[in-house]
Protein backbone atom coordinates (compact mmCIF):
# COMPACT_ATOMS: atom_id res chain seq x y z
CA UNK A 1 0.00 0.00 0.00
CA UNK A 2 2.85 2.39 0.70
CA UNK A 3 4.30 2.40 -2.85
CA UNK A 4 0.77 2.77 -4.22
CA UNK A 5 0.23 5.77 -1.95
CA UNK A 6 3.44 7.38 -3.22
CA UNK A 7 2.39 6.76 -6.83
CA UNK A 8 -0.96 8.43 -6.14
CA UNK A 9 0.77 11.45 -4.58
CA UNK A 10 3.12 11.82 -7.55
CA UNK A 11 0.27 11.64 -10.07
CA UNK A 12 -1.79 14.23 -8.20
CA UNK A 13 1.20 16.52 -7.65
CA UNK A 14 2.11 16.48 -11.35
CA UNK A 15 -1.52 17.09 -12.32
CA UNK A 16 -2.17 20.01 -10.00
CA UNK A 17 1.42 21.31 -9.98
CA UNK A 18 3.51 21.51 -13.16
CA UNK A 19 0.62 20.70 -15.51
CA UNK A 20 -1.72 23.17 -13.85
CA UNK A 21 0.70 26.05 -14.30
CA UNK A 22 -0.47 29.59 -13.64
CA UNK A 23 -4.10 28.95 -14.47
CA UNK A 24 -6.59 31.86 -14.27
CA UNK A 25 -7.91 32.78 -10.83
CA UNK A 26 -11.56 32.61 -9.88
CA UNK A 27 -12.16 36.26 -10.79
CA UNK A 28 -10.48 36.12 -14.20
CA UNK A 29 -12.42 37.48 -17.17
CA UNK A 30 -13.96 35.17 -19.73
CA UNK A 31 -11.51 36.35 -22.40
CA UNK A 32 -8.55 35.56 -20.13
CA UNK A 33 -9.89 32.09 -19.36
CA UNK A 34 -10.51 31.31 -23.05
CA UNK A 35 -7.08 32.58 -24.07
CA UNK A 36 -5.26 30.60 -21.36
CA UNK A 37 -6.94 27.24 -21.88
CA UNK A 38 -6.76 27.43 -25.66
CA UNK A 39 -3.00 27.81 -25.24
CA UNK A 40 -2.81 24.96 -22.69
CA UNK A 41 -5.29 22.39 -24.00
CA UNK A 42 -2.77 19.54 -24.12
CA UNK A 43 -1.61 20.14 -20.56
CA UNK A 44 -5.20 20.17 -19.37
CA UNK A 45 -6.13 16.87 -20.99
CA UNK A 46 -2.96 15.14 -19.76
CA UNK A 47 -3.77 16.39 -16.26
CA UNK A 48 -7.24 14.83 -16.44
CA UNK A 49 -5.85 11.44 -17.52
CA UNK A 50 -3.25 11.46 -14.73
CA UNK A 51 -5.89 12.29 -12.13
CA UNK A 52 -7.96 9.38 -13.51
CA UNK A 53 -5.05 7.02 -12.89
CA UNK A 54 -4.66 8.41 -9.38
CA UNK A 55 -8.35 7.82 -8.66
CA UNK A 56 -8.09 4.21 -9.81
CA UNK A 57 -5.17 3.82 -7.41
CA UNK A 58 -7.19 5.35 -4.56
CA UNK A 59 -9.97 2.82 -5.12
CA UNK A 60 -7.49 -0.05 -4.83
CA UNK A 61 -5.85 1.60 -1.81
CA UNK A 62 -9.16 2.12 -0.01
CA UNK A 63 -10.20 -1.48 -0.68
CA UNK A 64 -6.95 -2.77 0.82
CA UNK A 65 -7.32 -0.42 3.79
CA UNK A 66 -10.79 -1.76 4.58
CA UNK A 67 -9.48 -5.34 4.58
CA UNK A 68 -6.54 -4.43 6.85
CA UNK A 69 -8.74 -2.49 9.28
CA UNK A 70 -11.11 -5.46 9.53
CA UNK A 71 -8.27 -7.88 10.22
CA UNK A 72 -6.62 -5.54 12.74
CA UNK A 73 -9.87 -5.13 14.67
CA UNK A 74 -10.45 -8.87 14.81
CA UNK A 75 -14.20 -8.29 14.78
CA UNK A 76 -16.90 -6.78 12.61
CA UNK A 77 -17.70 -3.08 13.00
CA UNK A 78 -19.02 -0.41 10.66
CA UNK A 79 -15.84 1.70 10.77
CA UNK A 80 -13.80 -0.08 8.03
CA UNK A 81 -16.80 0.17 5.70
CA UNK A 82 -17.22 3.85 6.59
CA UNK A 83 -13.57 4.49 5.76
CA UNK A 84 -14.07 2.75 2.41
CA UNK A 85 -17.18 4.86 1.78
CA UNK A 86 -15.07 7.96 2.45
CA UNK A 87 -12.68 6.86 -0.27
CA UNK A 88 -15.60 6.37 -2.67
CA UNK A 89 -16.95 9.85 -1.87
CA UNK A 90 -13.49 11.35 -2.45
CA UNK A 91 -13.20 9.62 -5.83
CA UNK A 92 -16.75 10.58 -6.85
CA UNK A 93 -16.15 14.19 -5.82
CA UNK A 94 -12.94 14.34 -7.81
CA UNK A 95 -14.72 12.90 -10.85
CA UNK A 96 -17.34 15.65 -10.52
CA UNK A 97 -14.63 18.33 -10.43
CA UNK A 98 -13.03 16.67 -13.45
CA UNK A 99 -16.28 16.99 -15.38
CA UNK A 100 -16.33 20.72 -14.65
CA UNK A 101 -12.67 20.99 -15.65
CA UNK A 102 -13.25 19.13 -18.93
CA UNK A 103 -16.30 21.24 -19.77
CA UNK A 104 -14.19 24.34 -19.12
CA UNK A 105 -11.70 23.19 -21.78
CA UNK A 106 -14.51 22.64 -24.28
CA UNK A 107 -16.08 26.03 -23.56
CA UNK A 108 -12.71 27.70 -24.08
CA UNK A 109 -12.13 25.74 -27.29
CA UNK A 110 -15.48 26.97 -28.61
CA UNK A 111 -14.73 30.56 -27.47
CA UNK A 112 -17.72 30.66 -25.13
CA UNK A 113 -16.27 33.35 -22.87
CA UNK A 114 -19.31 33.71 -20.60
CA UNK A 115 -19.64 29.98 -20.01
CA UNK A 116 -15.88 29.61 -19.55
CA UNK A 117 -15.84 32.36 -16.93
CA UNK A 118 -18.64 30.69 -14.96
CA UNK A 119 -17.02 27.26 -15.20
CA UNK A 120 -13.67 28.70 -14.17
CA UNK A 121 -15.26 30.13 -11.01
CA UNK A 122 -16.84 26.75 -10.24
CA UNK A 123 -13.55 25.00 -10.99
CA UNK A 124 -11.80 27.13 -8.38
CA UNK A 125 -14.41 26.44 -5.68
CA UNK A 126 -15.50 22.82 -6.10
CA UNK A 127 -13.33 21.19 -3.45
CA UNK A 128 -16.06 20.53 -0.86
CA UNK A 129 -16.75 16.90 -1.95
CA UNK A 130 -12.99 16.20 -1.81
CA UNK A 131 -12.71 17.56 1.73
CA UNK A 132 -15.81 15.68 2.87
CA UNK A 133 -14.59 12.40 1.40
CA UNK A 134 -11.09 12.78 2.84
CA UNK A 135 -12.47 13.77 6.25
CA UNK A 136 -14.75 10.72 6.32
CA UNK A 137 -11.91 8.45 5.20
CA UNK A 138 -9.38 9.68 7.77
CA UNK A 139 -11.79 10.05 10.70
CA UNK A 140 -13.26 6.56 10.21
CA UNK A 141 -9.77 5.09 9.82
CA UNK A 142 -8.58 6.85 12.97
CA UNK A 143 -11.60 5.74 14.97
CA UNK A 144 -11.16 2.16 13.77
CA UNK A 145 -7.49 2.12 14.79
CA UNK A 146 -8.19 3.66 18.20
CA UNK A 147 -11.04 1.23 18.85
CA UNK A 148 -9.14 -1.89 19.96
CA UNK A 149 -7.11 -2.30 16.79
CA UNK A 150 -3.68 -3.90 16.56
CA UNK A 151 -2.43 -1.04 14.35
CA UNK A 152 -0.31 1.70 16.02
CA UNK A 153 -2.37 4.19 18.03
CA UNK A 154 -0.28 7.13 16.85
CA UNK A 155 -1.51 6.47 13.30
CA UNK A 156 -5.07 6.60 14.60
CA UNK A 157 -4.51 9.97 16.27
CA UNK A 158 -2.78 11.40 13.19
CA UNK A 159 -5.70 10.23 11.05
CA UNK A 160 -8.20 11.92 13.36
CA UNK A 161 -6.24 15.20 13.38
CA UNK A 162 -6.12 15.27 9.57
CA UNK A 163 -9.85 14.55 9.40
CA UNK A 164 -10.57 17.44 11.77
CA UNK A 165 -8.34 19.78 9.75
CA UNK A 166 -10.29 18.92 6.60
CA UNK A 167 -13.45 20.41 8.12
CA UNK A 168 -11.73 23.26 9.97
CA UNK A 169 -12.63 26.04 7.54
CA UNK A 170 -9.51 28.08 6.72
CA UNK A 171 -7.30 25.15 7.78
CA UNK A 172 -8.98 22.71 5.40
CA UNK A 173 -6.31 23.27 2.75
CA UNK A 174 -3.69 22.04 5.24
CA UNK A 175 -5.81 18.95 5.86
CA UNK A 176 -6.05 18.31 2.12
CA UNK A 177 -2.27 18.56 1.69
CA UNK A 178 -1.60 16.45 4.78
CA UNK A 179 -4.06 13.87 3.48
CA UNK A 180 -1.80 13.22 0.51
CA UNK A 181 1.17 12.45 2.75
CA UNK A 182 -1.12 10.38 4.96
CA UNK A 183 -1.94 8.07 2.03
CA UNK A 184 1.69 7.01 1.79
CA UNK A 185 2.41 6.87 5.55
CA UNK A 186 -0.76 4.96 6.40
CA UNK A 187 -0.11 2.64 3.48
CA UNK A 188 3.38 1.73 4.64
CA UNK A 189 2.46 1.39 8.32
CA UNK A 190 -0.77 -0.58 7.79
CA UNK A 191 0.81 -2.75 5.11
CA UNK A 192 3.84 -3.53 7.28
CA UNK A 193 1.77 -4.58 10.29
CA UNK A 194 -0.54 -6.63 8.10
CA UNK A 195 2.30 -8.50 6.38
CA UNK A 196 4.09 -9.22 9.64
CA UNK A 197 0.96 -10.63 11.26
CA UNK A 198 0.62 -8.28 14.22
CA UNK A 199 -1.37 -10.03 16.92
CA UNK A 200 -5.06 -9.20 16.82
CA UNK A 201 -6.73 -7.73 19.88
CA UNK A 202 -8.94 -10.07 21.88
CA UNK A 203 -12.59 -9.40 21.12
CA UNK A 204 -15.57 -9.59 23.41
CA UNK A 205 -16.63 -13.12 24.03
CA UNK A 206 -13.13 -14.51 23.52
CA UNK A 207 -11.43 -16.09 26.49
CA UNK A 208 -7.87 -17.12 27.06
CA UNK A 209 -7.73 -20.89 26.69
CA UNK A 210 -7.07 -22.79 29.91
CA UNK A 211 -4.26 -25.30 29.57
CA UNK A 212 -5.30 -28.88 30.11
CA UNK A 213 -3.27 -31.36 32.05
Amino acid sequence: MGPLGIAIIVLIFVSFGPLSGNSPGENASGATVVSYWNAHQNQGWVSIYLVGLALAGILVWATQLRAILRDAEGRRTFLPNTAFAGGIVFVAGTVATGVIHMTLFLAAHNHQAGIAQTLNFLDANDYLPLLFGLALLTLATGASILDRSSLPKWLGWVSVVIGVLCVAGPLSFIGLMAGGVWLAVAGFVAGYHHRHGTALPMTLGQQTPVPTA
